[in-house]
């Protein structure tokens, strides 16, 4: 018999099933919101972003994994929606659907930042939006940056270094 605080959830023709606890929906609760804009970050779309919030999420839970502290799971969560924003973008299922605005960001106070420059880093080529987005949205470091995304430190200070300046085009600004 479960919990009013846990949740069995079939696991399709397997018939294995997950257990969720509140723990489980503590961390949904806590993460929901950066998984989702780190996965918009890398994909630039919002039908993408919810359906590897999903996947993240279910694989969390399937997996159940271990961690040493609250900052081991944030990079968990990061580093596994980083890769599977990448995987989608590499499918040949999106080499070939059409083209969607990437600009478009879902309406709600729940985003961060100025819209306009929001806008502009999401229009960025990918590598530059995820290493802006981890750098001034989260406040990652080159040096965690590299770890979450699997480049070296001084490819994720190149890569910030030309998004800014990507961004200094784009927005208008002087060049300071």
């Amino acid at each position: 018999m479960l919990s009013a605080s846990e949740t069995d959830i079939p696991l399709g023709i397997q018939k294995k099933t997950i257990r969720m606890t509140g723990v489980s929906f503590a961390a949904l609760d806590k993460y929901k919101d950066l998984v989702y804009r780190t996965a918009l970050t890398v994909t630039g779309c919002h039908e993408d972003a919810e359906d590897i919030t999903q996947e993240v999420f279910f694989k969390y839970f399937r997996m159940d994994p271990e961690f040493e502290d609250e900052t081991h799971e944030k990079a968990w969560l990061l580093r596994v929606t980083i890769n599977a924003g990448r995987n989608l973008l590499r499918s040949a299922w999106f080499r070939k659907r059409a083209d969607v605005d990437i600009t478009l960001f879902p309406d709600g106070g729940d985003a961060p930042g100025d819209s306009a420059v929001l806008k502009a880093v999401l229009g960025l080529p990918e590598k530059y939006r995820t290493a802006i987005y981890l750098h001034y949205y989260e406040g990652y470091s080159a040096a965690e940056i590299a770890s979450l995304t699997g480049r070296s430190a001084a490819a994720v200070g190149q890569h910030l270094s030309r998004g800014r300046e990507k961004l200094r085009k784009i927005l208008g600004g002087d060049g300071a």
